[in-house]
């Protein structure tokens, strides 16, 4: 048994490939007299492993968590929040929201996991992607939030009714108007006309609104991850 366990891992493979052990005298069949197992000698804690009954196969999975995994797995909370918040108001999956977030002071990792994953909420909110609270229009109407624990931080999370969004300092008058529209009545028009206060108001799409906050962080460029 000591001369066995003193062999390496060459020793071995050598050994089974001739089909025999021959020691002291003595020759042993590699196929009938001896048992061979893999195992997986692991280097540091990242390493999972497992193996067949017999150990004629073994599976081994580097478990580093680095930050594309880390912001995924934050990314699914968040969905999963969202998706609680729109079962509450007995959504259907047609129905379209945006969607806020607000972390504690000095936090942005869940901003940061939503800018590694913007693709994946694109695809699961109709291109509904969650941004930070500060950029939702002052006249933006929750229709329900809750907090919720992302990434071990408690993050409030709202879904609100869709809303035209408008430059930044418009005014109180333009505002109003602005927040009287439904996104869907000018998603296809270049300009609004307006009078407001006894004058002409004309409004450019792209320029002075937008059919919702995400286009109008991608125009801006008030997000460069978005």
């Amino acid at each position: 048994m000591a001369h066995l366990c003193s062999k390496t891992t060459q020793d071995a493979i050598s050994t089974l490939e001739a089909g025999t052990l021959d020691f002291e005298g003595l020759t042993i069949s590699a196929k009938d007299e001896l048992i061979s197992k893999l195992s997986f000698s692991k280097e540091g804690e990242q390493w999972e492993s497992t193996s067949t009954a017999t150990g004629d196969v073994v599976v081994a999975v580097d478990c580093t968590q680095d930050k594309a995994i880390i912001s995924a797995g934050q990314s699914r909370e968040l969905i999963n929040a969202i998706q609680q918040l729109r079962k509450a108001m007995g959504l259907d999956l047609s129905d379209k929201v945006e969607v806020f977030f607000e972390e504690n002071a000095g936090m942005t990792a869940v901003e940061d996991a939503v800018s590694m994953n913007v693709n994946v909420f694109e695809a699961k909110f109709q291109g509904a992607v969650p941004v930070p609270k500060k950029f939702a229009p002052k006249w933006s109407v929750v229709l329900r939030s809750d907090t919720a624990e992302i990434g071990g931080s408690r993050v409030e999370v709202s879904i609100c009714r869709p809303a035209v969004a408008g430059k930044d300092g418009l005014g109180d008058g333009v505002e109003y108007f602005l927040s009287t529209l439904e996104p869907t009545t000018v998603a296809e028009q270049s300009t609004l006309c307006a009078k407001l206060d006894g004058k002409e108001v004309t409004l450019k799409q792209g320029e002075d609104f937008w059919v919702d906050t995400v286009a109008k962080l991608k125009d801006t460029k008030a997000l460069s991850w978005l």
